[in-house]
């Protein structure tokens, strides 16, 4: 049985082994830094699932201002591979959180590479906006 609860950063470790394969899979940098999972411990909207076997995934979200309406990003959703019930339980968790903070907005970051958390979504009533994420980094990190 699946459990979620608050993000605590003592989960540091097992949160990064699952960030580890997760990012490995899609491709992508790893981003569950202490510094990442401080921030996020107090957002009030990041958690873990987990089981008797240990961790099992992870939720990054936020609650960000714009000015005219708060939004709860969900900026990273992480498994093991083919956990579909840890999946569906973190995202859950995460609409609670919003719908409890009286945040009625939510954005979720869905890596193209990640087809079963789009078709979750899709599921769960999510839409897809006409929107492309561009990215530029800045500095010495950039010109690498």
């Amino acid at each position: 049985m699946v459990r979620v609860r608050p993000l605590d950063v003592d989960d540091a470790a097992s949160i990064e082994a699952v960030d580890r394969d997760h990012a490995a899979r899609l491709g992508r940098d790893p981003v569950a830094t202490r510094g990442a999972l401080s921030f996020y411990a107090r957002t009030g909207h990041a958690f873990v699932a987990e089981d008797d076997g240990g961790l099992r995934g992870f939720a990054l979200a936020q609650a960000v201002w714009d000015g005219t309406r708060p939004t709860v990003q969900l900026q990273t959703l992480a498994t093991a591979e083919g956990d579909a019930a840890a999946r569906e339980a973190l995202l859950e968790a995460v609409t609670k959180s919003a719908y409890d903070a009286a945040v009625y907005d939510l954005v979720a970051r869905a890596p193209e590479a990640d087809p079963r958390l789009a078709e979750l979504l899709d599921r769960e009533g999510w839409s897809r906006e006409p929107v492309a994420l561009l990215r530029r980094t800045l500095g010495s990190r950039g010109a690498a």
